[in-house]
């Protein structure tokens, strides 16, 4: 679950956190999925686009304009230096785009923060909405097999400058909900008579829903998107419940 406070604590060290996303392979993978679908995008629609590292690298086309955006602020002012009108603080079911746009992308499991059916269905129709005729709507999903294996009672941490952080993640399969806390122990770098910094303790919780392939696929028809395939993660292999991440590709009418 995310609101336009979300990642307020979490975005200065959200790079570091995952560094261990290899984001090259994103990019290639993601520009030979839309290549199958036969899209050569001039316009492109980043959706919880993050701390965009998809502008730190050579992952659209050149000559393509890409509008970057995410829910959360304080997650966009760490992206690179963009030129306002390409990085835009935007709720997903409420774009403020009138369209036009050949591409619409929403990777990392973003989806799956949105907590209820109707949000799903809202996003698609916000994201039909923003896309020309023929466009097509990439994202992917996060599924149970994922949660089962990698973020059932999982507890890591990580050590970085100014900043020590400890994440305990969580799932429950009745009520499908992936819960991942964050607690930070963050430096006050002040200058006090016996020298020595204090730190502060702030938690942070997220929440995801994890949906059934088939209900996603329900909705994004109800949206009026035509669904032309579900692939295992990274693949162009079919996706299935088993897969720990599966891409979807959507397309709008013409």
């Amino acid at each position: 679950m995310r609101d336009e406070t979300s990642y307020r604590i979490i975005a200065p060290y959200y790079d570091y956190i995952m560094a261990h996303v290899d984001y090259d392979a994103w990019g290639r993978y993601l520009g030979r999925l839309w290549k199958k679908h036969g899209a050569a995008p001039k316009a492109i629609l980043e959706l919880g686009a993050g701390t965009c590292p998809f502008a730190r690298r050579d992952v659209y086309p050149p000559e393509a304009k890409v509008v970057y955006s995410d829910l959360s602020p304080f997650m966009l002012s760490q992206a690179p230096a963009l030129s306002p009108d390409c990085r835009v603080a935007a709720n997903a079911l409420a774009l403020p785009f009138k369209g036009g746009f050949d591409l619409c992308l929403m990777v990392y499991d973003a989806i799956n923060y949105l907590m209820a059916e109707e949000d799903v269905a809202r996003c698609f129709r916000e994201g039909r909405r923003a896309l020309a005729p023929g466009g097509l709507f990439i994202f992917d999903v996060t599924t149970e097999a994922n949660s089962r294996k990698h973020f059932h009672h999982a507890v890591d941490y990580g050590e970085l400058e100014g900043c020590t952080y400890f994440r305990e993640s969580h799932f429950d399969r009745e009520a499908r909900l992936q819960g991942n806390d964050f607690v930070f122990f963050v430096e006050n770098r002040r200058d006090r008579e016996d020298g020595e910094n204090r730190w502060s303790k702030i938690k942070e919780s997220h929440q995801q829903r994890i949906y059934k392939l088939d209900k996603i696929k329900s909705l994004a028809k109800q949206a009026g998107f035509k669904v032309e395939g579900l692939f295992e993660g990274f693949t162009f292999r079919p996706g299935r419940e088993a897969s720990e991440r599966v891409h979807f590709v959507l397309r709008k009418p013409k």
